[in-house]
């Protein structure tokens, strides 16, 4: 489909009543429609109701639609709703069936393969496809789509609801994972498979996920047989150029147009939340669940400044209005004394990597500014430099700028993930810091000193976004990023942590875990599990994004986490935190502990970890 098929004309018209322009447009989006949500639902068998309804939304809400330009990013917003709420109801709820459903389910990917004759490399992509989450999924359902040439990078980060530059990362993010799963897929696709993959499957019953993406994972990488199969493989953007749209199926067409028909010309409209779109377009997504599901636009919406860990510098954003100031908690009156675990002594000498301070009960900082450029956090005693470096650098080039900073006296380095973490303010956006105690510190990722543990080339790092505050550990250590220094007292040695009655206590941070694995829930009863929790006769809660990510162990993968301490956790599940993020309040902040990176756009399922 042309990027310019249904133009401001035949828009308009239909946002009048014509229902002629209005099947020319449902006709022209169908195909895009269906891909997007197809390959991002993977082999669920709701794909055509999940395409059904969408399109019943569009034609019932184009009428909000302020700018008909914007009707693709618009669509695919719509789009990427309803396969995130079709997902969080586990596919539960039906709208009108289609009639002649074929009674077999076929695999996305696997008509896509068929039906678009796809062989070779080009298949190995298609099939690795089957590997990811599904959050990398949706991703890869709009990436897929601009590499064939049907959107531009701009559509797909509207369609994500973020800057081009941030679209960047999360693409980068996907591509990783896929061309792991890649690698996967020849290795296992080989006449003579190796000895040692064949061992590392044992147990797999054949089907692709990303659970067994990691575990196979760990032998192909590091397997001079199984990456030999991948040695000169054509990279995906080259093989996907020009790759054809899989055709619609003729029943799912009809049951689109006869439902348009059926359906009154909409006499309302309705405004509806699509992030980034939302600053040009006021829209409504609505999905089937007994009642109509809203969104709600958030005026002046803004998101993150980043950039790209894919490229050394950053991409061109569009100017955006800034958000008034929020009041800075380091303004006015100090907390109230905190309980008495928290007045040990700042700093329990542990490694830079791990948390050596309590953490407050409040969840409140407190700063002091020390008058000659350097702010003083007087929950973890670490001083930080006030304002951030004045440029941009490489990974090697930030530890070098703050070993060598002079600012009322030397002794500076580059923070840790735990440290940097440690000045995150979730409560705010844009940026997520105290911006009293902080002046000028810009919405874009920070280098953090933590390398990945992963060592396969390239070298990668992790970064924090101070847009609203996510974890990333896809940073390319040539790319280039903000920079703020720390001071803090030499330590070494990991936490001690303590083992009792199913509880785990960390000395260092005062926080006691429930040692094992909740069941699997969605976000939204995971506060109500921990309060119910009676282990040990306590009363238990859920943690906040923060005290979670002082249980990450960085120098593992697969779980992240000491496992003596935390036998059984979940290798690549979401665990859900209390916090909530500031862009969008609906959500909740998740932490994975396939290696510590921390989310809010996480879908289904993940678990509870309980804290007090």
């Amino acid at each position: 489909m042309s990027r310019h098929t249904g133009g401001d004309r035949m828009v308009r018209a239909a946002q009048r009543g014509d229902r002629k322009a209005q099947e020319q447009l449902a006709r022209a989006y169908l195909p895009l429609v269906y891909n997007v949500a197809g390959r991002a639902l993977g082999g669920d068998p709701d794909v055509d109701d999940v395409v059904q309804e969408v399109m019943l939304q569009v034609i019932r809400n184009l009428a909000a639609l302020r700018r008909p330009e914007s009707i693709r990013a618009w669509i695919l917003t719509i789009t990427l709703h309803a396969v995130d709420l079709h997902q969080q109801r586990g596919a539960a709820i039906r709208t009108v069936p289609v009639d002649d459903r074929p009674g077999a389910v076929t695999d996305f990917e696997e008509l896509a393969i068929l039906r678009l004759d796809l062989s070779g490399q080009r298949r190995h992509v298609a099939e690795a496809a089957r590997w990811l989450d599904a959050e990398e999924r949706s991703v890869l359902a709009l990436w897929w789509q601009e590499t064939a040439g049907q959107l531009t990078r701009g559509e797909l980060a509207d369609a994500l609801g973020t800057t081009t530059a941030y679209a960047g990362v999360r693409v980068q993010r996907m591509r990783t994972q896929l061309d792991r799963g890649r690698a996967i897929v020849v290795a296992l696709d080989a006449g003579v498979r190796c000895p040692g993959l064949e061992i590392a499957a044992t147990g797999w019953d054949g089907r692709p996920g990303p659970l067994w993406r990691k575990r196979l994972d760990r032998h192909v990488r590091d397997c001079r047989t199984c990456l030999g199969h991948s040695q000169g493989q054509i990279a995906p953007e080259r093989l996907l150029a020009g790759c054809a749209l899989l055709p619609v199926p003729g029943h799912l067409t009809a049951a689109v147009l006869a439902q348009l028909r059926a359906t009154p010309n909409p006499t309302t409209t309705r405004t509806v939340r699509v992030n980034h779109v939302a600053a040009s377009v006021t829209a409504a997504v609505v999905v089937a669940a007994a009642a109509l599901v809203a969104y709600t636009q958030l005026p002046g919406s803004e998101h993150p400044v980043a950039q790209t860990a894919a490229s050394p510098g950053p991409a061109p954003t569009t100017p955006r209005p800034s958000t008034p100031p929020k009041p800075s908690k380091s303004a006015g009156p100090e907390p109230a004394a905190a309980p008495t675990r928290t007045k040990q002594t700042c700093g329990a000498g542990l490694a830079k990597a791990w948390a050596s301070w309590p953490m407050p009960r409040t969840g409140r900082a407190s700063y002091t500014n020390l008058g000659d450029g350097t702010v003083r956090d007087k929950i973890t005693c670490l001083v930080w430099q006030r304002k951030p470096a004045p440029r941009t650098y490489t990974y090697a080039e930030a530890k070098q700028y703050c070993a060598g900073l002079n600012l009322a006296g030397d002794g500076w380095h580059l923070p840790s993930r735990v440290e940097l973490t440690s000045i995150t303010d979730l409560s705010r956006d844009n940026p997520a810091i105290d911006e009293t105690a902080f002046p000028g510190t810009p919405p874009r990722f920070f280098w953090t000193s933590s390398p990945w543990a992963v060592t396969k080339a390239p070298a990668r790092a992790w970064i924090i976004n101070f847009y609203e505050g996510l974890t990333s550990n896809n940073a390319d250590q040539t790319g280039k990023f903000n920079v703020r220094c720390v001071r803090s007292e030499p330590g070494s040695g990991r936490p001690r942590y303590r083992v009792s009655t199913g509880q785990v206590l960390d000395p260092a941070t005062g926080l006691t875990w429930q040692r094992a694995i909740s069941p699997a829930m969605p976000p939204e009863n995971a506060t109500g599990y921990c309060a119910k929790l009676t282990l040990g006769g306590h009363e238990w809660r859920l943690p906040s994004v923060q005290e979670l990510a002082t249980t990450v162990d960085e120098s593992r993968v697969a779980p992240a986490i000491d496992v003596t301490a935390f036998p059984g956790t979940a290798e690549d599940a979401r665990y859900w935190s209390a916090t909530r993020p500031s862009p969008d309040p609906s959500l909740r902040w998740s932490l994975n502990y396939d290696d510590g990176f921390t989310t809010y756009r996480a879908a289904g399922s993940g678990y509870a970890r309980c804290v007090r």
